[in-house]
């Protein structure tokens, strides 16, 4: 490693392990405090890392370093914090519109790496590795068993892929090609239309011709190459897709936590809770500093800036429009360092309460 490579990994700050993986861990810039995840991955991933880092893609993770030692290859990326596709599944099934944008963005995602001078292929697409970002942005993530294609192969040299997802040709009946990743993508669209796979059972609305299509056991036979799948997809579902980046899964501010998934007994609980802290900071006995009665005006504006502090922190806490999405604390895998980032911002947010109460006493009365 070249003492210049050595610097630039030393700008990082190591904040743990990211999903428990000794080989994946949350780091930190300490020259611009951006978060970022770095990982080691095989040597011979370098051409498609660099690829990626020198083509940035508004659906793919940015690449930020890619550096060579002797035993592998250090790659750190653009921290998401969001959901993935199988997450997102077990609360609700994808209604086709959703599904549709997210394969469109995963088309997108794939245009530039199929149409390169050395065509990469992901060979790994599945709901795991397509992240929902806080935003509803679609990210494909994990391009550590992608390939590049050469022509003239007659097969792959390494046999690889998720079972359920990948396509004949990753289990030595042919060279993987872009056409791969389209049958990924069909068994994909399936699964998040039904929760399950093609060979289980097939979607019976308008876009099943276009799952079909996908998952031809003949590469020749489906859609040839992300263009032609993008543009069936949205001729299946009549709809536009015109948009630079289109996001989904991002709800519309007035969906307050608790009414977001639509689901009656979150609602239910949701309303009572709010009932619960309106109640208790409404009905709350403050004083003074010397422990006098306060005045009904100062009474009030304790009780509401209380109160208002504490329904910030519940939003806080649910990720409302993403506003904890850049604090890794609170998005640690890790159930106890999550517990400390909320306590502690339990008291940031008291404590402000306070300040603020103060402070416009002074002023107002």
């Amino acid at each position: 490693m070249l003492l210049e490579e050595e610097y630039r990994l030393s700008e990082y700050v190591d904040l743990g392990r990211l999903n428990e993986n000794e080989k994946v861990h949350i780091v930190r810039n300490k020259v611009n405090g951006v978060i970022g995840v770095r990982k080691y991955v095989a040597p011979d991933l370098k051409e498609i890392y660099l690829f990626l880092k020198k083509n940035p893609n508004p659906y793919i993770p940015e690449i930020y370093e890619c550096i060579q030692t002797e035993t592998n290859l250090i790659v750190i990326e653009e921290y998401l914090s969001g959901k993935n596709l199988e997450e997102m599944l077990r609360e609700k099934f994808f209604s086709e519109r959703e599904a549709a944008e997210a394969i469109i963005c995963l088309c997108r995602a794939l245009h530039p790496l199929h149409n390169a001078k050395m065509p990469v292929i992901c060979r790994d697409l599945k709901t795991e590795n397509v992240i929902i970002t806080n935003e509803g942005k679609v990210k494909l993530i994990d391009f550590d068993i992608a390939r590049i294609y050469q022509p003239g192969k007659s097969k792959d040299t390494v046999m690889m892929g998720t079972e359920g997802y990948a396509a004949p040709e990753q289990f030595g009946f042919g060279q993987t090609d872009a056409r791969t990743d389209i049958y990924a993508m069909g068994v994909l669209l399936n699964y998040m239309l039904m929760r399950c796979f093609p060979l289980e059972r097939i979607t019976e609305g308008r876009l099943k011709p276009v799952v079909l299509k996908c998952i031809n056991l003949n590469p020749k036979d489906r859609y040839q190459n992300v263009d032609e799948l993008e543009t069936a997809v949205s001729s299946a579902v009549s709809a536009s897709y015109n948009m630079e980046n289109v996001s989904i899964h991002k709800p519309p501010f007035y969906k307050i936590p608790g009414f977001q998934s639509g689901k009656l007994w979150k609602m239910i609980v949701s309303v009572l809770g709010y009932a619960f802290v309106t109640y208790f900071f409404w009905s709350l006995e403050l004083s003074g500093s010397k422990g006098q009665p306060l005045a009904a005006k100062e009474l009030t504006l304790e009780r509401f800036v209380l109160w208002l502090s504490q329904i910030v922190f519940i939003f806080f806490v649910c990720d409302y429009m993403g506003i904890r999405r850049n604090i890794p604390v609170v998005n640690s895998k890790k159930r106890i360092i999550r517990l400390i980032g909320y306590v502690a911002a339990e008291f940031i947010f008291i404590f402000a309460a306070a300040v603020i109460c103060v402070t416009l006493e002074a002023i107002l009365f």
